[in-house]
């Protein structure tokens, strides 16, 4: 009985392995076809590539994400094998029945190879029981192990490869990103105030220290209580206030408002920023926290976490963000997390025109589908996202302000491992962009690019080759400061910005207090001005 079951196991997988190959390898061929050469991938192996863009995007993971990617290899091969044993007990009880065999002329030329010895009488088999090559089951089995191996080869080659070929990708597109650089001469007084922008707040909830606090507590400053929930919403609580005295047109918050995406923590940051004026309206856009963190302890390969937490965010935008901003806010079904995914994708870029033919545009950097934590705070924005903001700046002029949330370009200055993955890939495509549309007309197209993410402070300068310029202000974490080597320096603060009648953009960041007592503090407003 033994031996008869393990016939019909060993002739059932030659079969499926060569019905396996028929089936796919037209079909991979067909979908490159229509897909322009995208490569198609079934979707339970989605799931173990996902694996391996932990390793093709990021040199900071941690060792529980290795076996975060493990764990998923290895339910993925069991139910692989459950499902092939099924098909081999069918279709090799089948061929059994057919007495399916080996050809005379090739059995003879087997029993005198090497692969004679697969016919030998293992222990396990019934006394005086062999599987000879004349029933083929030998034969089926060398090949199936033989085709097994070199799959597997094969595969294991092309994981590293893709994975080292991804991270160089990354790296070169680092380097060749735009650069900024400071300009000492801005310094130019007044202006009207267009607006106060808010940043990386990571507001948490039930009493939670921040991600990224928890992770490395000696990034926090000695001396300093470290920020609970209550801290960090009191501290945005009081910089509402402060918004709320000047009174802007507009209050943009440029992504990572809360820590982890979590309905708690949206419910503390609507509670905050409650104090926010009925004259003043709201702009939100979402910081890789908000809704494409992945940490070690929840990895979500399917991206259905992502899924509700995009879900959440547009449901918090209709209640928080004020304004006729265009496209109209859509709340997609919970059901399908395609749907909800595709529902964020299309609500960007958010148009707000305001008084003086000012035009506000909110982006979504966070198209970068990321799996895993070393690969969340990469930024995408999308050749969709970007041309819809082409067609938007060919259909006015005017002072113009974008707002995202992850860096468009690397600081001047040696070039930082850790910073290559924390950039908007194709943020050197958008400054283009813009320089291209301040060129037409210098006098009248200012153009000024707001965000936040790397919790550092730096307003700099871009300039095309063909002349354009666009300034950039990178805003710290309004609750934990500015970062240096790796230390917030714990101030909470706001920014303020200004347009002069010249066209002249003014930035300048106010502090709430400080956070070191030994340490001086920080002047009470750093300003800075760009042409």
């Amino acid at each position: 009985m033994r031996r008869a079951a393990l016939r019909i196991l060993y002739l059932a997988l030659l079969p499926v392995l060569v019905l396996s190959a028929l089936i796919v390898a037209p079909a991979v061929v067909v979908s490159r076809i229509a897909s322009r050469g995208r490569v198609w991938r079934p979707e339970t192996w989605k799931k173990i590539s996902y694996g391996s863009r932990y390793f093709r995007s990021s040199f900071r993971g941690r060792l529980g994400e290795v076996v975060d990617v493990i764990d998923v290899v290895r339910d993925r091969l069991i139910l692989l094998f459950l499902v092939l044993a099924a098909i081999c007990l069918a279709g090799g009880f089948i061929a059994h029945l057919l007495e399916i065999g080996v050809p005379r002329w090739l059995t003879a030329w087997l029993d005198g190879s090497i692969l004679s010895s697969f016919g030998a009488d293992p222990a396990w088999f019934p006394a005086g029981g062999s599987v000879s090559f004349g029933g083929g089951a030998a034969f089926v089995l060398a090949g199936c192990i033989a085709l097994a191996l070199l799959a597997l080869g094969l595969s294991l080659y092309a994981w590293l490869a893709f994975a080292l070929g991804e991270a160089t990708r990354v790296i070169l597109r680092y380097g060749g990103a735009a650069t900024l650089f400071p300009d000492p001469g801005d310094a130019i007084p007044g202006g009207r105030l267009v607006l106060c922008q808010l940043s990386d707040l990571h507001i948490t909830a039930d009493g939670r220290e921040p991600y990224e606090i928890e992770e490395g507590s000696a990034a926090w400053p000695e001396g300093i209580a470290r920020p609970d929930t209550a801290e960090l919403t009191g501290r945005l609580r009081r910089l509402v206030a402060e918004i709320a005295a000047m009174k802007p047109p507009l209050v943009a918050l440029t992504g990572d408002m809360t820590d982890l995406g979590e309905e708690a923590q949206w419910a503390e940051l609507e509670a905050a920023l409650s104090g926010i004026p009925a004259s003043s309206q709201v702009l939100m856009v979402p910081g890789n926290h908000d809704i494409a963190i992945n940490v070690g302890t929840s990895p979500d390969p399917y991206l259905k976490k992502r899924a509700e937490r995009e879900q959440r965010f547009i449901e918090v935008l209709t209640r928080v963000e004020r304004g006729p901003f265009q496209p109209r806010l859509h709340i997609p079904a919970r059901k399908r997390a395609r749907r909800r995914l595709r529902a964020i994708a299309g609500l960007y870029p958010r148009r707000l025109d305001l008084e003086g033919g000012i035009r506000i545009f909110g982006l979504n950097s966070n198209r970068y589908r990321s799996r895993f934590v070393g690969s969340n705070a990469i930024g995408q924005i999308g050749g969709g996202q970007l041309r819809r903001l082409a067609r938007a700046l060919r259909r006015g002029s005017g002072p113009v302000i974008v707002l995202l949330h992850h860096h468009v370009a690397r600081l001047a200055g040696p070039i930082s491992l850790n910073d290559t993955f924390m950039i908007a890939m194709d943020g050197p495509r958008l400054l283009e962009m813009l320089a291209a549309y301040q060129q037409k007309n210098p006098k009248k197209n200012s153009a000024l690019v707001l965000h936040g993410h790397k919790h550092l402070a730096f307003f700099g300068h871009y300039r095309s080759k063909s002349g354009g310029r666009v300034s950039v202000y990178a805003h710290p974490s309004s609750t934990l400061g500015h970062e240096t080597d790796g230390h917030l320096d714990g101030v909470a603060r706001f920014a303020a910005i200004r347009l002069t009648d010249e066209g002249i953009w003014r930035v300048e960041t106010h502090p709430l207090r400080p956070a070191r007592a030994a340490v001086e503090a920080p002047p009470a407003a750093a300003e800075a001005a760009v042409s």
